[in-house]
């Protein structure tokens, strides 16, 4: 009998650590999803003087609109404005732009406005090389920026 008590114990001694690991598992990845949406969170935190900027009317269909975003994220227009050195010609991250989101995958278009585009655009954005382009670009040019970052992405927003 005390050996099938004893294996009894062991069998629950074997359980305990199991179900200790999974609590922490659970406990992680759930920490994790947390941070993530803090992440989010704070990304959606536009200083107001940016907030409530739109994408002027008809730019985002303008083709010549989108060509000339097209020649100043290329640094076309101005060689101190060149975009697609870290973001890459196709909006996929260069090496020298690790780090940088894939502005070619549509969830990333989608999950940003035109007010958060502007905002980065015109504002140094801290803890990353992105520089503030306020004072290289106009404010047309910033927006038809972004309409040529909307066409690397077609199905966002």
């Amino acid at each position: 009998m005390r050996n099938v008590e004893h294996q009894s114990t062991a069998g629950s001694d074997g359980i305990l650590p199991r179900i200790s690991i999974l609590v922490v598992i659970g406990f992680l990845i759930g920490f994790a999803g947390a941070v993530a949406m803090a992440d989010d969170a704070a990304e959606e935190a536009i200083p107001p003087e940016f907030s409530g900027k739109i994408m002027p009317t008809g730019t985002s269909d303008d083709p010549k609109a989108q060509v000339a975003g097209k020649e100043i994220y290329e640094g076309k227009i101005n060689p101190a404005v060149n975009c697609s050195r870290c973001h890459g010609s196709d909006g996929k991250p260069t090496k020298l732009g690790k780090g940088a989101p894939d502005l070619s995958d549509p969830t990333v278009s989608k999950k940003h406005s035109d007010a958060q585009w502007f905002w980065r655009i015109s504002e140094k954005k801290a803890g990353t090389t992105m520089p503030s382009y306020k004072d290289k670009l106009t404010e047309e040019q910033r927006w038809h920026v972004i309409a040529y970052l909307r066409t690397l992405a077609p199905s966002g927003k």
